[in-house]
């Protein structure tokens, strides 16, 4: 072939536009082989881990000469996702395959123009005809060319990032320091991308030990239907238990790794991430409650699809509140620190220890979710059959915890532990001969058993009876029979009295003071106190026969 003929064959062929570019890539990346091996394998490494790539570019298709930052008519534009992760974002983002990861940025976008232009749009993280309708309102009212892909200063004007000009021509710089823009570290970015994809790992952890769970329950002796409230209050605390201020069985273990670092990492690092996922998740659950009742009232799935769906929220809530609040604050120095692009920059090891602290609580996760929504559950049956009162002993801010009423406590009542025990002398401990509880499946059983924890570290309700031997002296008639004891306790260990025999009162008292004198009907409450203090430090795997069922 000549030269000529090569250069002919060359301009006839066709040419290929933007938009003909943009299909083909779409239909590729649709057509691409998939690996299942690992959770975040089928999301796009630019997307999972944007500070790494401080500077990306996308390639859009552009029908116009320039686009609304001034870009060149081939559609290039500058994503620089760690100054503001709203940069880049376009129509069809978090809807169409293969952006799904986009949708935490694509909710904060949405929820921002809710706050700018009162669109009232759905926060679901998926960009369709309303959010670019939206988008292209917001963007006229400040005298920018609409467009479906956010440039630099329409994102930084929907998170305020910088004040709007209130005229034409430059403003005077006020005097005084003006701030420097901290050294860029990559091993800190690396290391504040790790923290966040350990925090989705553990909830991740915790939705697998709800699916535990729920295969675990799948029989249950005498399914029973709970109050809705009940329901509420169960999957609210068992969140709370994990996620909590107070208690959070996740969050209190991480603040103490990171002891001695100062109060930025322990509130920017920890607080504000728990504190979004607490808030979101409690009101998620109420809401899922409410929407899956049935006229029957709400059941088992009811609660585990509840706080499934509260863990999803509170997984995206944790990822919006660490890329746009925590990472931007760790990657500040401390006042007169010194900093550096190195790996011994001071930010590096905070973040390290961070790290550290996350991946230790990370595999705890599941089991964690497991024991909190299973005690919970147990609590909903006897709350539902008992119902509830103001706990003397505990309180949220202004407001009692509410816990199960006791007072009217049975043996064998859904979701109380009862105990068999025995009573010979007041200062000797009493003796458990048997354990049960009704309203758990086998399995759910099995696994109380094997905890290695105390009884009363599983957070539930307690009910004890048994006989007990008492010495009053000849003559009198409590010699004839053998006293009994019955005595309870809610899940916050306050104390209710269940119509113990007079000569079970009177074992009571000496328990408390072991002397023959003129005694109040206070020491009957102090002589619970005691019992339950023996009762509570074992476990169950000590109990003779194990845990059994109805």
């Amino acid at each position: 072939m000549t030269e000529r003929q090569r250069i002919f064959l060359q301009r006839r062929r066709p040419v290929e536009t933007a938009a003909q570019r943009s299909t083909a890539r779409a239909v590729a990346e649709q057509s691409a082989p998939v690996s299942t091996g690992h959770l975040f394998n089928q999301m796009r490494l630019g997307a999972l881990f944007p500070a790494t790539l401080p500077h990306v570019q996308r390639k859009e298709p552009s029908s116009d000469a320039t686009t609304s930052t001034g870009a060149p008519a081939n559609g290039l534009v500058t994503v620089d996702a760690a100054i503001n992760p709203l940069v880049g974002l376009k129509r069809g983002d978090g809807l169409t395959y293969g952006t799904w990861d986009l949708r935490p940025r694509v909710k904060l976008l949405q929820h921002k123009l809710n706050e700018k232009t009162g669109a009232g749009l759905n926060v679901d993280g998926m960009w369709g005809p309303k959010t670019s309708a939206a988008l292209e309102s917001f963007m006229l009212s400040r005298s920018t060319v609409p467009a479906e892909i956010v440039d630099q200063n329409t994102a930084d004007a929907l998170l305020d990032r910088k004040k709007e000009t209130p005229g034409p021509g430059p403003q005077p710089i006020p005097p005084g320091p003006q701030p420097v823009e901290s050294t860029y570290n990559q091993t800190l970015e690396d290391t504040l991308d790790a923290v966040w994809l350990q925090y989705q790992l553990t909830f991740e952890g915790q939705r697998g030990g709800l699916q535990k769970l729920e295969k675990d329950l799948a029989q249950i002796e005498k399914p029973k239907n709970v109050i809705v409230e009940a329901l509420k209050d169960a999957g609210k605390a068992a969140l709370d238990a994990l996620l909590g201020l107070g208690g959070g069985a996740l969050r209190v273990p991480i603040k103490a790794a990171l002891a001695g670092l100062g109060e930025t990492i322990a509130k920017d690092g920890v607080d504000k991430v728990f504190d979004k996922a607490q808030e979101a998740a409690s009101t998620e659950v109420g809401k899922k409650v409410d929407e899956l009742g049935s006229e029957d009232g709400p059941t088992l799935e009811t609660f585990i699809e509840a706080q499934r769906a509260a863990l999803e929220e509170a997984s995206s809530q944790t990822q919006e509140a660490f890329l746009l609040e925590t990472r931007a604050r760790l990657r500040q120095p401390a006042s007169g620190e010194p900093v550096s692009s190195g790996p011994e920059d001071p930010r590096v090891l905070r973040a390290r220890r961070l790290l550290n602290a996350v991946k230790q609580e990370r595999p705890q996760a599941f089991q964690k979710q497991y024991d909190e929504s299973l005690a919970k559950w147990a609590i909903a049956q006897a709350q539902s059959k008992l119902g509830t009162m103001d706990s003397p002993s505990r309180s949220v801010g202004d407001e009692k915890v509410k816990t199960t009423d006791m007072s009217k406590a049975k043996p064998d009542m859904p979701g109380v532990l009862t105990f068999e025990i025995e009573g010979t002398k007041p200062d000797m401990p009493v003796k458990i001969t048997g354990a049960k509880i009704v309203g758990l499946s086998e399995k759910t059983r099995q696994t109380l058993e094997r905890q290695q924890r105390s009884i009363l570290d599983l957070g539930l309700p307690r009910y004890a009876s048994g006989k007990v031997e008492i010495n009053t002296g000849l003559g009198s008639i409590l010699n004839f029979t053998k006293p009994t004891i019955r005595i309870a306790q809610n899940e916050t260990s306050d104390l209710f009295e269940r119509e113990s025999t007079e000569g079970g009162k009177e074992w009571l008292k000496k328990k408390a003071r072991p002397f023959e004198e003129v005694l109040t009907e206070d020491l009957v409450k102090e002589g619970m106190r005691m019992v339950w203090e023996e009762i509570d430090r074992k476990r169950l795997s000590e109990v003779p026969g194990g845990l059994k069922g109805p």
